[in-house]
This record gives structure tokens, sequence and C-alpha cells, in this order.
């Protein structure tokens, strides 16, 4: 991923809180039929250096069956437009604020029924955590059962972690205050989104200084 220095996370514990906030991802692989994508959920598990990411799709999804070992995953945080008149100086182009993550390794295909079952439990209290009343997966314990014949699980122990976080870094802090007054003045969530974490940027930037 092409990241100038402004940009760069170089934090692995920082980045993979990024995954986490945005655990949505594209697992990107090069298979015998060229590149494929297919987009899933994935969970983190803090082992190794970087981590490994745990995840399932479904059976028929052929990507699974032709993927060779090395992978991408591709996370995407919040992002947004950025027009030049917001900076309120001249000599300003549009651009776009975002963040993201690319995190490389090494797949491990696996169907066996208990460590399927394991998988789903696992995904279940990762994604439920934050719920008012979390959802166990022993409430539908047969049904799971049931359909375990049309999924397949796998692991991605990580190789390498790269982290962006495109926020204007390189602009002076009163025009990214302009830009963060211009996102939070936007009826959208991805714009107050992008706002939040320019102002925790800066924020932190001050803290070091």
């Amino acid at each position: 991923m092409y990241t100038p220095q402004h940009f760069k996370v170089v934090d692995v514990a920082e980045i993979k809180q990024m995954i986490e906030a945005q655990p949505f991802g594209i697992l990107f692989s090069q298979t015998e039929q060229g590149p494929m994508g297919t987009h899933l959920p994935f969970f983190l598990v803090d082992e190794g250096e970087y981590g490994v990411l745990y995840g399932h799709m479904a059976r028929a999804n052929p990507h699974w069956q032709s993927t060779v070992d090395n992978v991408l995953v591709v996370f995407s945080g919040p992002h947004h437009y950025i027009s030049p008149t917001w900076y309120q100086k001249a000599d300003n182009v549009p651009t776009w604020n975002y963040t993201a993550v690319h995190a490389y390794g090494k797949i491990e295909v696996f169907e066996e029924r208990e460590a399927l079952l394991e998988l789903l439990d696992r995904s279940v209290d990762f994604f439920e955590s934050g719920l008012p009343k979390p959802w166990k997966m022993a409430e539908s314990q047969d049904y799971a059962e049931r359909i375990l014949g049309g999924i397949v699980g796998f692991k991605i122990v990580l190789t390498k972690l790269e982290g962006k976080q495109k926020l204007n870094q390189n602009k002076s802090p009163e025009l990214q205050q302009h830009v963060v007054e211009a996102l939070r003045s936007q009826d959208s969530a991805q714009a107050a989104a992008v706002a939040e974490l320019m102002e925790r940027q800066a924020t932190k930037k001050m803290a070091k200084e």
C-alpha cells in the first residue's frame, strides 16, 4: 500500500485496533481463475507477532477451493471527500480522507465439524460482545449443526500489517480544524467519523509535543 510518511501507522497495536474497529474486510488472493476477492467479517486473535484472523465463507464459494497460501485482507475505515473550499485558503485541491489496513498472511482452510463449531461460537461471542443482550450459539445449537455443511472455516496467520490514516496530517493545525468543522456540518455519519479521527490525531500529536 502506498503510504507517505505523514499518513503511516507504525504501531502494530494501533493497526490491530483499526481492524477490530472495522472488522468487515475483503479477502484477496490469486487463484487459478485469476485474482479473486470475497467480502467477509473477520475477528482478530492476538497470537504471534501480528495476530491471526479467523473467519468462514460459504462452501459454494469457489474462492476457498482455488486460493493459494498467501493472501491479502483489506479493511477500510471511515472515509469522506474533502473539498478545497473547506481549507478557507487558496492553493488547495480536492482530496479524500480515509483510513485503511492491509493485512498479509498465510491462509489455512478447515472443514472439521468440531473446529467449525468452535469457530462459529468464537465468532458469535466476538461480534455479540458489545450488545446489551448478547446472543449465544447455544440458543440455536441444533440449527447451527445442521448448516455446518454449508460453510468452511479458515485462519490467516498474519506475516505483515500496513496501516494508513490519511487525515490531513500534512496540513497546518489551522487548516485541519477548518476541515473538521466542515465535516461536522455535513449530514453524514462517515463525515462525523472522519472528523472524530482527525481530532484524535491532533490530540495525540499535541500530547507528544
